[in-house]
């Protein structure tokens, strides 16, 4: 046995299991309401059947999420996916905005693709995976700031309107995005 390698061990252990045996059984006493609760689970206990204390715990049997619960739906600008155009597999970061024109007042983009292909879009038109839309295309806007230098108010860009689920919240989020020249 190891105790008789280890002298200390053995001394150790001697004294523990002593201060074990001369322990008062008042020092494992329930408290003043408990004594009835306790009678009954150490009566169940010696007769051999469990009995759950459910006093201060949740119900280990019931569910934590519970089934009958409906999912949130909501209402998403994502087409089906036969419906989808080219630029819908994409994510708006991989596209660039090649040039801004305005066809017969209507503002039109070009805009390249990962594939190598250029695309035209304009205003309704759907763009990227997360069911954009196209709000608004915006030319260049100068201006003159108080030095008299023109400075670039508005760059041409892309405005994109992406619906999606707070989830935090739960309710519908409309941002914008965009895509910069």
């Amino acid at each position: 046995m190891i105790f008789h390698r280890f002298p200390v061990m053995r001394l150790f252990f001697i004294v523990a299991v002593s201060l074990l045996v001369s322990l008062p059984t008042s020092a494992f006493a329930e408290q003043p309401g408990d004594s009835a609760a306790t009678e009954e689970a150490v009566e169940a206990a010696t007769e051999g059947e469990f009995v759950y204390q459910p006093r201060g715990r949740r119900d280990p049997f019931t569910p934590l999420i519970r089934r009958d619960d409906p999912a949130p739906t909501i209402q998403t600008t994502r087409r089906p996916e036969e419906l989808r155009g080219p630029l819908e597999r994409y994510e708006l970061q991989q596209l660039r905005l090649i040039a801004v024109m305005v066809v017969r007042g209507d503002p039109r983009a070009m805009v390249a693709a990962p594939d190598g292909r250029s695309y035209t879009v304009k205003i309704d038109d759907y763009v990227g995976i997360n069911g954009g839309r196209v709000k608004d295309i915006q030319t260049r806007v100068m201006g003159m700031d108080e030095q008299g230098l023109r400075v670039e108010k508005n760059p041409d860009r892309i405005v994109i309107e992406e619906v999606g689920l707070d989830s935090l919240t739960g309710r519908t989020v409309r941002e914008e995005r965009y895509i910069v020249l």
